[in-house]
């Protein structure tokens, strides 16, 4: 009578007994159905027999085969699924991927069923809570032991089915949910290869918790250490970061796998991360909010054991955690007043050593009296210029903004909604130069050797700021929102969190929507512009048009003068500045200049008909926010017409008794220092005098 091959039990035909047979046949139909995940216990269960102690039914026990038994001399059939390698060293261990894949060979015999009694299956399924706790799966602990695929080039459409399941344990947890693998890569990239990305991701809630799995957190906090360690680098080292990690016990063939995957990664610019981090809030809030759902199903299908858990008390961490929540949904986290006080007295204290400060925002000297009276350009402040036509507001604001980038090395962006950068810049050009910019455009310049040494003069003047000076030309979608991405990646070029901003001018600054009135329009472009300013923590400087009515009291010599309720759209812009200022002519002064001019060129004997285009305009502040004590509200400048210049005089002041000394003693200096170039007389001037001459081209 023949044996049974495997359990060596005599068999009435065949070379199987019917219990084995039947233990075969349903692991054959285990192997066909499609599994949820990957484990040891499903690996061995599908690559062997199970012996029949371990099945509940009440199926005979099958002896395990020992050397000395016949059936190693016979033939025994291969098993269709090969045995994975197992460390035979130290079996507690379980199956580790990390280990090299080692060619399996086909076991001749079965082994004993006790091999495999002690096995643990390398992730467990997590248990059902019964009290409300956080859910073991999503432990850093219960992370450790998870390992990645061993070969990190390989595609997703190559992995296997088992190595895709172990990352979706990765990724997510039955409590949590899953965790999107590409942003977290594409995060990490950014900070790790930008260290602006991530100091303004720090600013604005990135935290640890809120990477989905315990690689990417890893990987997260040994970047923020060794930006800790050496804060000068602009980015992170790959393999200073591999050795980090395997200080920190936690690098294995997933975190080579990501952190291969985040060298190659693309890092986003401060926009983008900037919206990614918004994403991986609303996943993390999400999976907590998951969790919280999870536990309340738990706790009511199994009530705890303990009694000192009511349900008073289980609703109250249900809405604890709710509000929190709720806290970490805001961008900004509230503090008390005395957290402002303490950096209050930081700043007083250190004044008490290193001394006084002059301004407090970014400094435009040589535009002394006005830096002085606004005190800089302050941080979060908005500021306009308004005027009618031809006073020169864009060459004032040019003014400005030259001088902020020269002196404070900031990156400084003009918006221009009206006029093209080649034609600014050559009013630049102009301005430093102070040659006409038509003769820049028309005439020889490197002949003449005036106007080649005032060509390299103005040259060597921009080179001071040109590499921190922006021109834009802006069009219709040139809207807040790509200023606001402009000035982000700016800032990411230039490191740096301290910019400034020119809109030129605010009437014609496009919005997303339409608006048949001009007044909300207008209303909404500069409520927008407040909220940039505030979130960049920067100034911003536009200029505004004024209407037709205000343009006419500009145009009059009279007492009256525009104000902001002048402003085309709206009266109202005022409310969100906090300095307003107004430029209007001084006819009076401006006529006595004239004169007196005209006096002068008689005087030497120069053409008194060809007087140089010169006019006073004052700025009035009609709104000076925090402005400080003793300052001048109205501050008057020369305004070059043809040089596209503007030269700062002091101080205007309400008594006009002096004017003509005043003027006379300006007109002395301006032609000391060749402000004031008169012309030469014709020489047919003597025939032509008293007479109209008239010349006709082509006849």
């Amino acid at each position: 009578m023949p044996n049974c091959q495997y359990c060596n039990k005599p068999v009435i035909s065949g070379n199987i007994c019917p219990e084995c047979a039947q233990l075969r046949q349903s692991n054959n139909q285990q192997q066909q159905r499609p599994t949820g995940g990957f484990s040891l216990n499903s690996l061995l269960r599908n690559s062997f027999p199970t012996p029949p102690s371990r099945q509940q039914n009440n199926q005979p026990n099958i002896a395990p085969v020992t050397p000395s038994t016949p059936v190693q001399q016979q033939a025994v059939p291969q098993i269709p699924t090969p045995r994975p390698n197992i460390n035979q060293q130290n079996p507690q261990q379980g199956f580790n991927l990390n280990r090299p894949q080692v060619q399996p060979q086909v076991q001749p015999q079965i082994q004993p069923a006790t091999q495999f009694q002690n096995q643990q299956p390398a992730y467990p399924r997590p248990q059902q809570q019964a009290n409300y706790a956080p859910d073991p799966s999503v432990s850093a602990a219960s992370l450790d032991n998870i390992s990645g695929p061993s070969n990190s080039d390989r595609k997703d459409k190559d992995i296997s089915q088992e190595e895709k399941a172990l990352r979706e344990r990765v990724f997510n947890s039955p409590a949590t949910g899953f965790g999107d693998e590409e942003l977290e890569i594409t995060v990490l990239s950014g900070i790790m290869k930008d260290q602006y990305v991530l100091e303004s991701l720090k600013g604005k809630g990135l935290t640890v918790g809120l990477f989905s799995n315990h690689h990417t957190r890893s990987i997260y906090q040994a970047i923020l250490s060794l930006r800790d360690e050496s804060s000068s680098a602009s980015k992170v080292d790959k393999i200073i970061l591999k050795n980090k990690l395997r200080q920190m016990n936690i690098f294995d063939d997933t975190a080579t796998r990501l952190l291969d995957k985040i060298s190659d990664a693309v890092p986003p610019s401060v926009e983008q991360a900037t919206k990614y981090l918004e994403l991986l809030k609303e996943q993390a809030l999400k999976r907590k909010l998951k969790e919280v759902a999870q536990n309340i199903s738990g706790y009511i299908e199994t009530p705890p054991t303990d009694n000192s858990i009511t349900i008073e008390t289980f609703t109250n961490r249900v809405i604890q955690d709710v509000r929190d929540i709720q806290k970490s949904k805001t961008t900004k986290r509230i503090n008390l007043v005395k957290e402002e006080m303490r950096d209050i007295i930081n700043d007083i204290d250190q004044r008490e050593v290193t001394g006084e400060i002059d301004i407090i925002g970014y400094s435009f000297e040589p535009m002394h009296y006005l830096c002085q009276a606004v005190s800089g350009f302050r941080k979060g402040f908005m500021y306009a210029i308004a005027g009618a036509p031809r006073r020169g507001k864009t060459t004032f604001t040019l003014e400005l903004a030259t001088r902020v980038a020269t002196l404070n090395k900031i990156p400084v962006l003009f918006f221009t909604y009206e006029q093209t950068k080649k034609n600014l810049t050559y009013r630049l050009l102009a301005k430093e130069s102070r040659l006409n910019p038509d003769m820049l455009q028309r005439k020889k310049i490197r002949s003449d050797m005036i106007n080649d040494a005032k060509f390299s003069g103005g040259w060597k003047k921009m080179q001071e700021y040109m590499n921190y000076f922006y021109i834009i030309e802006a069009t219709k979608e040139d809207t807040i929102d790509r200023i606001r991405s402009y000035a982000y990646n700016v800032m990411q070029d230039f490191n740096t969190n301290d910019i400034m901003i020119f809109v030129d001018y605010i009437q014609k600054m496009p919005l997303s929507r339409n608006y048949m009135d001009e007044k909300f329009k207008v209303e909404e472009i500069s409520t927008e512009l407040k909220g940039l300013s505030i979130e960049l923590n920067n100034p911003i400087m536009t200029i505004s048009s004024l209407s037709k009515e205000g343009c006419l009291i500009d145009a009059s010599n009279d007492a009256e003068r525009p104000t902001m309720y002048h402003c085309k759209g709206s009266g109202d812009l005022e409310y969100d500045l906090d300095c307003a200022m107004i430029q209007a002519k001084d006819w009076g002064d401006t006529k006595e200049l004239y004169q007196q001019l005209q006096q002068k060129a008689e005087q030497l004997g120069k053409d008194t008909t060809r007087i140089p285009k010169v006019d006073v305009v004052n700025l009035y502040l009609d709104k000076n926010r925090d402005a400080p004590e003793g300052i001048f509200s109205v501050i008057q400048y020369l305004f070059f017409i043809e040089d596209n210049k503007f030269i700062e005089l002091g101080p205007k002041y309400e008594d006009d008794r002096y004017r003509f000394s005043k003027i006379e003693e300006l007109v002395n200096r301006l032609i000391e220092q060749n402000f004031i170039i008169f012309f030469d007389k014709p020489a047919n001037s003597g025939y032509n005098k008293g007479r109209v001459s008239i010349k006709l081209k082509n006849f």
